[in-house]
């Protein structure tokens, strides 16, 4: 399921920038949205750039599981999508240390298949 196959370089960056500054209400906002909406991929890229940006705001964990979730959704459902191979880096994990849950293990096999 391709969901963005139109998207260019600038929707992806103008996403993520919108991410990066998001605060509280957008956030909360964004978050309910993909509740009623799982496959709103513009909501998951600026909710990805927000936790990675901000880990430190929402807490290690909390940022790094959220993180998980969204590149998972990607890879799942829109693995074409440029967000997973943009430079910034947002869209990819580091999984080189051992994956702290399956979530992030799955995360991991399947990035790994991405890059062959």
């Amino acid at each position: 399921m391709l969901l963005f196959a139109a998207m260019t370089l600038a929707d992806l960056e103008r996403l993520l920038e919108q991410g990066r500054n998001l605060s509280a209400n957008p956030l909360q906002r964004l978050e309910q949205k993909l509740k009623s909406n799982p496959d709103d991929a513009a909501a998951r890229i600026q909710l990805l750039a927000w936790y990675t940006e901000n880990a430190s705001t929402a807490g290690e964990a909390t940022a790094k599981a959220a993180r998980v979730d969204h590149i998972l959704w990607f890879l799942k459902y829109d693995a074409k999508n440029p967000v997973l191979t943009h430079a910034s880096g947002v869209g990819k994990l580091n999984c080189e240390t051992k994956p702290t849950g399956r979530d992030e293990e799955q995360a991991c096999e399947l990035q790994e298949r991405q890059r062959k």
